[in-house]
């Protein structure tokens, strides 16, 4: 018997740890592929842009100056801002901005009561007039040639949507922010296999750009994902493009990131279970070898967390030596930056989605998205001009 609870525990730690990891090197190796994709350069479609905003008076007149840097014709864009609910000063920005006067209109929908990011983005999608639809986050800085970049993705008659690469604007501020670019630069590599394989359903507001035929309306469950899922589902790909760059400042604190993290963990689990339902339903079109393991490390591995926290306690007390070897291991193998990077994120991931299951459990919801105060106030003129973002 105790021999048995050796084995489990070494079995649920290769479970745990290794599963990540041969996924992982399974989409990189995709991912170095190229993309079988037809791509016409010339490809200028009208373009609506939606910006929902709420409480972004710190921001807004930086994300507006942004968007006129884009790299294409002026006349083929739609700059539309929802302004849902905010308490703030960001009408008065807005405002201001139109005033001034620039190359692009600015229109502006306001909305007293606050409604959420989807729902406020359902009612803007009435009134966008594009062939494709952008949507992206009041603290994302698009680079100038985000459009030129993603659009030829489009054009494909197979491709439904794209989302862009994440960079942080302060990668280096604290271990906090340090952390979140090595766990980016990890899960891109994974996302880009994916989309090589097929499509990504993973996308973040920071840029998303959908074919107007296909989007009736933004997922009000899952948000950016849920959509991008919603498109997969009408028979198109989804895909994340490595040329397509944002910028964006991150928490430099840990109780920011938590929060942050949390509330993308709820939507996600929400993600994976619809996706669960499709496939049992048997009517799920993303591919198997995307689907299976992507569920498994978001509705079953962190179920293996607990299961191996529980077992490492008998093994402790059953063979403490043996214990005390290993942990000597693992702590030699945690002195290597990446390893030991990864593998925090890998555990502080896992506890997170269990509190996310917990929160889908109990009912609680995450329906509104807000303000990571800690990272928006960081946001400097200087900073984003010295990266030609304004």
């Amino acid at each position: 018997m105790s021999n048995l609870v050796l084995v489990v525990w070494f079995v649920l730690l290769l479970t745990f740890v290794g599963f990540s990891g041969l996924y992982y090197f399974f989409m990189r190796r995709f991912s170095l592929r190229q993309w079988n994709v037809k791509r016409d350069k010339d490809y200028r479609p009208m373009v609506t842009i939606l910006i929902p905003a709420h409480n972004e008076e710190k921001v807004i007149g930086l994300k507006l100056k942004n968007l006129m840097k884009l790299d294409y014709p002026k006349n083929k864009l739609q700059i539309i801002v929802i302004d849902d609910g905010s308490t703030d000063n960001t009408l008065r920005e807005i405002r201001e901005f139109q005033k001034a006067g620039s190359a692009i209109t600015v229109e502006v929908l306001v909305y007293s009561e606050r409604m959420g990011k989807s729902a406020s983005l359902n009612l803007a999608l009435k009134n966008a007039e594009g062939e494709l639809v952008v949507v992206s986050d009041a603290d994302c800085f698009l680079s100038s040639g985000v459009l030129r970049e993603a659009l030829p993705f489009l054009s494909d008659p197979d491709v439904g949507a794209v989302t862009g690469l994440e960079v942080l604007l302060n990668p280096e501020t604290s271990w906090v922010t340090k952390t979140e670019k090595s766990y980016n630069d990890a899960v891109h590599t994974i996302r880009i296999g994916e989309s090589k394989v097929h499509s990504t359903i993973l996308f973040q507001g920071g840029f998303g750009a959908y074919k107007r035929s296909l989007l009736d309306q933004f997922d009000v469950q899952a948000d950016d994902s849920g959509t991008a899922l919603n498109i997969v589902q009408k028979g198109a790909r989804t895909l994340l493009l490595p040329e397509a760059v944002y910028f964006t400042m991150f928490a430099s604190v840990w109780r920011g990131k938590f929060s942050i993290k949390l509330r993308r963990a709820t939507q996600l689990i929400r993600l994976w279970f619809k996706s669960l339902r499709l496939f049992l339903d048997g009517t799920l079109l993303l591919p198997k070898k995307i689907f299976l393991p992507e569920s498994f490390l978001y509705l079953v591995n962190p179920f293996v967390f607990i299961c191996l926290i529980a077992f490492s306690t008998l093994v402790m007390v059953k063979y403490p030596v043996f214990l005390v070897v290993f942990s000597a291991f693992l702590f030699g193998c945690l002195l290597f930056k990446r390893v030991g990077i990864l593998f925090v994120e890998l555990v502080q991931n896992n506890i997170i989605l269990l509190l996310a299951i917990l929160c889908g459990v109990s009912g609680r919801r995450f329906s509104f998205w807000s303000s990571s105060g800690s990272a928006r106030s960081d946001f400097g003129r200087n900073l984003l001009e010295s990266k030609g973002l304004i």
